[in-house]
């Protein structure tokens, strides 16, 4: 899980007076991809998105439709999830406010290649490709970013072959949750508080591992104090111990 870092830009224009088009402008100033882009190419934007609000456990894209928008999380999260032949569901990658899904359909790409649902009530603005490829070949600068984007992509998932060859169960876990740190992370008195209440049985399915070797392994790293846990969440209290477990 290594989600691109959201960063808002600042903007000497005057807020949209339509509560929609603010609700979309206050995404794409979240989004990395959007955040730095010049006035011109935020109202093109603007123009063209459609705002969702979708509910719980509800698919905001199905795997095998058609690539034809992009995906801008304004509120909420995501479990981005791979279905095999057999219907199970497997889930890749965790994306949250300001992040994007389905950023396969900027690299030519004309069906989804995954599924992704929402796992709180989600607020997502759908950009239409067609408009997005115009626009990149227009401002060279939003086509700088959408390579960047498309790169930290292909790094992610090289970075998680490599961890799957190379690193024990253990050693996965504990990126799993450096990672989670970095993305959802929350300062309290008595640590890092990963705000994701993602499930033992997610972790697994994503470290490739099982839930029961998943619930001893964390139950360790709770007696050795280097983890503690708030409800359905985990604190991470010793980052430098969890390091030299990966």
């Amino acid at each position: 899980m290594s989600d691109l870092e959201s960063r808002p830009a600042p903007d000497t224009g005057r807020q949209p007076s339509d509560p929609v088009k603010a609700r979309v402008v206050r995404a794409l100033r979240l989004s990395s991809l959007f955040a730095q882009v010049d006035r011109p190419v935020r109202d093109a934007l603007v123009d063209a998105a459609a705002l969702d609000l979708v509910e719980p456990d509800v698919a905001i894209f199905e795997q095998g439709a058609p690539a034809d928008t992009l995906v801008v999380i304004g509120r909420g999260r995501a479990r981005v999830e791979r279905v095999n032949e057999q219907g199970a569901a497997f889930p890749l990658s965790y994306r949250g406010t300001g992040d994007v899904l389905g950023e396969s359909c900027l690299g030519g790409v004309e069906l989804r290649t995954e599924r992704a649902v929402a796992m709180d009530e989600a607020e997502v603005i759908r950009l239409p490709i067609e408009v997005l490829r115009e626009l990149c070949a227009q401002h060279p600068t939003l086509g700088g970013a959408v390579f960047a984007l498309l790169v930290a992509r292909q790094r992610e998932t090289e970075d998680r072959i490599e961890s799957m060859l190379f690193r024990n169960v253990g050693g996965r876990l504990a990126e799993f949750l450096l990672h989670a740190a970095d993305r959802w992370g929350v300062p309290t008195p008595r640590g890092v508080l990963i705000s994701a209440p993602i499930t033992h049985a997610e972790i697994a399915q994503v470290i490739g591992s099982t839930r029961e070797t998943v619930t001893l392994t964390l139950g360790a790293l709770r007696k050795e104090g280097v983890l503690d846990a708030a409800g359905r969440r985990l604190i991470v209290k010793d980052r430098e111990a969890l390091t030299r477990k990966r």
